[in-house]
């Protein structure tokens, strides 16, 4: 038997790291939420065909302490694994990685239907985030700096995090302790809550800098509360990263294309994407981007009442363009969003169908949430969350609680 996890003993009941893999910290957490989910991992991997269960534990598993490759390896094998046990929650007969037309798609399902017909249909996974390389990369080097400091024992006081540059190396471990180390020395407790009840203002709070390079991290004094005062907890309490725009939109809609485009032989496919894109731009990159039409007057002696400002949608959505409906072997999209293994009863997910289909859907797709269009305008059906087809979903629990 391939297993996910190794049977040992563990002896951590603190919080994640923050540059820790998700692997990593379940691997070695002894809280009894965690363990549940060790387990329901390990009952999702059984109940994949033997041929692939060997591939998705080697992609999910690695030795401590894990890279930030590990941790998109992990997500992206997480993300089908889930996906397999929900399409099997749906009640439909799943087969993993069929051979269609020469291609390999993740998943194809039967679904009987109440008329006695069988419906067949391929779900191809995307998980957007695999797309943010070098931010993920950047971000895991100062998420690296934050643990760091967080090892500084502060009774009296949390850290306000402000980062600006961008970090292409990790600096050094003692100097960045000994920055922050020094500013504890130097702050009057007493003094400094005083001023901060009279005004809450960072910029009237104790300070410091580290630089490394062209990058600099900037923490100021926050009191605790007296009554909080001597409690154990993490130093760093509030953290502004840095970071640069991301085109959402643009990536979103490339990997649909992507996704669509090497499928264009593969009849009734439906993509799932893990992705934290909003509703509101995921409207935007399958029906087209939002316009708004003002009407101004050139003469200002013309009385004639204007047309009402009217909001709309371009023609470059994925569903269609100028030349009309376009990816028609695409019935649906399904995104999820806030998945993560011990947070299941958090995800939410959204289907949206090809509005110019006129098909037969699987049950499931008006079962979730999911979206109509109608005359330019989205809008959002609320159903059951995803987790409800998860036969282990109660397993996990509150990690916390």
């Amino acid at each position: 038997m391939v297993r996910l996890f190794d049977d040992k003993l563990r002896s951590y009941t603190k919080p994640a790291l923050r540059a820790e893999t998700t692997y990593t910290f379940l691997d070695r957490s002894s809280r009894t939420a965690f363990e549940r989910v060790r387990h329901m991992l390990e009952r999702w991997v059984e109940r994949l065909p033997e041929k692939q269960r060997l591939n998705y534990v080697s992609k999910m598993r690695h030795d401590p302490p894990g890279s930030q490759r590990n941790e998109i390896q992990f997500n992206a094998a997480f993300f089908e694994l889930f996906l397999h046990e929900f399409l099997l929650g749906t009640g439909g007969e799943v087969v993993v990685e069929p051979m269609i037309n020469g291609l390999t798609p993740d998943f194809e399902v039967t679904e009987e239907l109440v008329d006695g017909r069988q419906l067949t249909y391929v779900v191809e996974a995307k998980d957007i985030d695999l797309e943010r390389g070098t931010e993920l990369e950047k971000n895991w080097s100062e998420l690296a700096v934050l643990d760091t400091i967080d090892e500084i024992s502060s009774p009296d006081f949390l850290l306000h995090i402000r980062m600006n540059g961008k970090l292409e190396a990790p600096p050094r471990r003692a100097a960045v302790k000994e920055t922050f180390k020094e500013l504890l020395r130097e702050a009057k407790y007493e003094e400094t809550l005083l001023n901060f009840q009279e005004s809450p203002n960072l910029e009237h709070l104790p300070s410091a800098s580290f630089s490394h390079r062209d990058w600099t991290v900037t923490g100021h004094l926050i009191p605790v509360s007296p009554e909080h005062r001597g409690k154990t907890t993490r130093f760093v309490g509030f953290v502004s990263m840095g970071g640069t725009n991301i085109d959402d939109i643009g990536k979103t809609k490339k990997s649909l294309y992507d996704k669509a485009n090497r499928y264009k032989n593969v009849g009734n496919l439906i993509i799932a994407l893990r992705c934290d894109v909003s509703n509101t731009r995921l409207d935007e990159v399958l029906f087209g981007n939002q316009q708004i039409t003002i009407y101004v007057r050139n003469d200002q002696t013309d009385t004639t009442p204007l047309p009402e400002t009217r909001h709309g949608q371009k023609l470059n959505g994925f569903w269609f363009n100028y030349s009309g409906p376009i990816n028609r072997h695409v019935v649906g999209v399904v995104a999820l969003f806030g998945i993560h293994p011990s947070t299941l009863g958090m995800t939410k997910a959204v289907f949206y169908s090809n509005p110019y289909l006129d098909t037969h859907l699987p049950a499931w797709t008006k079962v979730i949430s999911h979206a109509e269009y109608s005359d330019g305008e989205v809008s959002i059906v609320e159903g059951v969350p995803p987790h409800t087809f998860l036969r282990d979903y109660e397993a996990t629990g509150d990690p916390w609680g």
